[in-house]
């Protein structure tokens, strides 16, 4: 069955030059992050070292150090223990693939922290393009994330969310998510993002930074491991067609890793009005 794309090509047709730079920026580098990681660093490395015109930045955000709680469930050793996780992230695959990786070992905190990383790292002579991921799980920073993409006249905003192990911590419970992917070219907003699907994100006002959170607001969300993998299995199949087709296939996907039900939601003809 036939569903329409958004083709970048097709949005940005009288802008001078046919080149992409795409400057990726994930925030979050724990469960979701750290698998994303591992697969969108291979596929940067294919990429790159196919087409000598694919131009890209990549910098992983997070001001989270490793953990014992996280060596059963996200992609840690001992070695790693009490360094930080995106400073681990970036050196490992880094040295794996020969592509550069940049981190940065603070917390998001406002949205100027997102723009200043997304014009600090631009290419004068082609678009940028403005790839933001969100691996994070409090809505506190997706409201951050939010306002970035408001802000930004054009970004596009990819964000992963799962539900944790409820407390009684039932077989069935922790294996839904879903990712939802927001496009705005040209001051024009063509997907919404994860807060314009999920407005209840935007609502929540218990939800609180990291640097926020201290004594009773700590709360621990036990994640599952299998979810966190299928999240970011999910957002690299986004990235696939977007860097390398540079297009949007679907505005979000819903999955379920338990059933390994995977449901998107595709973009309507109505969504891709170019005018």
């Amino acid at each position: 069955m036939y569903h329409p794309t958004l083709k970048l090509t097709d949005v940005l047709q009288n802008c001078i030059g046919p080149d992409f730079f795409f400057n990726i920026i994930q925030i979050g580098a724990g469960g979701n992050g750290g698998y994303l990681t591992q697969r969108l660093s291979k596929l940067l490395y294919s990429l790159s070292n196919r087409n000598d015109k694919f131009y890209f930045n990549y910098q992983i955000v997070d001001g989270d150090r490793v953990e014992e709680s996280n060596l059963l469930r996200q992609p840690f050793i001992d070695q790693d223990l009490h360094q930080p996780k995106s400073q681990i992230l970036a050196e490992r695959y880094d040295n794996a693939y020969g592509i550069p990786i940049l981190y940065k070992t603070d917390y998001i905190e406002s949205s100027e922290d997102i723009e200043k990383l997304i014009y600090s790292n631009r290419h004068h002579f082609r678009w940028n393009i403005p790839v933001l991921l969100g691996c994070v799980d409090n809505n506190a920073t997706r409201q951050i994330m939010h306002e970035t993409f408001q802000n930004t006249s054009s970004i596009i905003y990819i964000d992963s969310g799962i539900d944790a192990v409820d407390q009684e911590g039932s077989k069935e419970s922790g294996y839904s998510g879903q990712v939802v992917c927001g496009v705005k070219l040209k001051g024009k907003e063509y997907l919404s993002p994860v807060g314009g699907v999920y407005p209840n994100i935007l609502e929540d006002k218990d939800s609180r930074l990291p640097t926020q959170a201290c004594g009773e607001q700590v709360v621990y969300y036990p994640q599952r491991m299998q979810t966190n993998e299928v999240a970011a299995i999910v957002m690299v199949s986004y990235l696939n067609t977007l860097l390398h087709d540079n297009e949007i296939v679907s505005h979000y996907t819903n999955f379920n890793a338990r059933t390994m039900l995977t449901k998107p939601t595709y973009i309507t003809k109505e969504q891709l009005s170019y005018e």
